[in-house]
């Protein structure tokens, strides 16, 4: 019990101090925009669905649980998908088989969800935009690079409505506490992010008719589609630019269709490397033949390691401390944590125990010593300020009510056009640095936005 004696005096308010000042800097980024909804605060927002698909259906099964919105009319150009989409989100909405411009046309929808494939999102979300509708966009947000500054300008023209980008790690009381130990210096000097994503299946969809083999399997043609790197690799991207707190500098890596070989367009298997301002590495693979490492996220400091996954739609996160090696360089900047800190590295209970996890809700009673003295490094943690204790949610769920919130309350996306266009950047020039077989850099000012280097949201 010497290692509890031992931290217990730690000087608690030094490291505050700079976790307050961490939280300063963010309530400064993410202040509310001064325009809210005329309607009443108390109402639900009227929505409309485009693209009822796999993940369409999943955001309607997880709104068909809010009371903050209501789904006034789905929309899909395939019969079946939109039956499924009906029997979803219960209730009955209108349905719109044909084109998507009827459903912007109508007065009573104040918002639409589009989910629908990647090469939709601008051309719809611009004329949703123009529509005067508040728009919630699947990732990748952009296709093209072309079509950044177009985004751009059309929320200049419209700053009193709400964008907002599906990338739910934003919205998960896990990931948003791993973000905290980050940029509060629990982890030491952040020089390393791996991830994969890896599947043991084709990625392929049966096809009633050979006339909707583009239509149903659109993921595997370049025309529609960014391939791995927009369906999976995106979201892990967006991670690694929250926690290194900027966009990349140069991105370089292969990909190949080296082992399905059935007629699709995109890579099978692909592996990149980021590079980011202070040197730093984002490294990410997925591959389609086999799943045992499935996705996650490891997040390498010099003080630690957080091992981190959404799961499905249930993160989790282990933190493994260690100690700072000898001779190691003195931290950058002011979010370094105490000395003190080593009490939990050179703690032998936590090596036996493998870890500490740093979920936000309390885990269930713990039993025996070891899962006690782990917990009891967990509460710590959460005394720190390091931890925040919530209800975990879906976070599917958790970013559609908060684009809700954004538009009865004023709040602003934790995913917003700065967030979605650089994780659209990440995928757009990873893709071409596979297909160009050369590095890919990083443009010092991006066309038609501020002049301004992106730094991601901290929590």
């Amino acid at each position: 019990m010497s290692d509890r004696r031992h931290h217990s005096s730690i000087d608690r308010r030094r490291f505050l101090k700079n976790s307050m000042a961490a939280a300063a800097a963010t309530a400064s980024q993410t202040a509310a925009p001064a325009f809210i909804s005329a309607r009443n605060l108390d109402s639900p927002v009227v929505y409309a669905l485009i693209g009822t698909g796999s993940q369409g259906r999943n955001h309607l099964r997880n709104l068909s649980t809010l009371k903050s919105g209501r789904c006034a009319v789905l929309c899909d150009t395939y019969p079946p998908n939109l039956a499924k989409g009906v029997q979803e989100i219960g209730g009955r909405p209108d349905i719109e088989a044909g084109d998507y411009r009827r459903v912007l046309e109508r007065k009573d929808v104040e918002a639409v969800f589009i989910t629908t494939p990647y090469h939709l999102h601008v051309p719809m979300l611009l004329e949703a935009l123009s529509a005067g509708k508040h728009v919630f966009v699947e990732k990748c947000l952009m296709k093209e690079e072309e079509e950044i500054p177009k985004v751009y300008e059309a929320k200049r023209r419209h700053p009193e409505l709400v964008l907002q980008v599906g990338l739910q790690r934003r919205y998960s009381g896990v990931y948003r506490n791993a973000m905290r130990m980050i940029h509060t210096g629990v982890l030491g000097r952040v020089m390393t992010i791996r991830a994969q994503w890896h599947r043991n299946t084709s990625w392929r969809r049966p096809v009633p008719d050979p006339g909707l083999e583009r239509s149903i399997n659109w993921r595997m043609y370049r025309e529609y589609s960014g391939g791995l790197m927009a369906e999976l690799g995106s979201h892990m991207a967006d991670v690694a630019n929250w926690a290194f707190e900027s966009e990349p500098v140069s991105v370089t890596g292969v990909g190949g269709n080296d082992y399905w070989k059935d007629g699709r367009e995109i890579y099978d298997n692909v592996a990149v490397i980021y590079q980011y301002p202070r040197g730093q590495k984002f490294l990410f693979s997925a591959i389609g033949h086999n799943r045992h490492l499935e996705f996650s996220e490891t997040i390498l400091g010099d003080r630690g390691t957080i091992e981190i996954t959404l799961g499905r739609n249930d993160p989790r996160a282990t933190f493994y401390p260690q100690k700072l090696a000898r001779g190691a360089p003195a931290a950058e900047g002011s979010s370094s944590i105490p000395k003190e800190l080593d009490w939990m590295a050179g703690a032998t209970i936590l090596q036996k125990a493998k870890g500490v996890p740093i979920q936000s809700e309390p885990p269930a009673e713990s039993q025996g010593f070891v899962a006690r003295e782990v917990e009891h490094a967990r509460r710590w943690l959460v005394e720190l300020g390091v931890i925040e204790v919530e209800r975990e949610r879906n976070p599917i769920q958790a970013e559609d009510e908060h684009f809700f919130e954004c538009i009865r309350q004023g709040k602003k996306p934790l995913a917003d056009l700065d967030v979605g266009a650089a994780d659209s950047r990440a995928v757009i020039y990873a893709n071409r640095a596979m297909d160009r077989k050369e590095r890919v850099t990083w443009p010092e000012l991006h066309p038609g936005e501020p002049e301004q280097e992106l730094i991601t949201q901290r929590v």
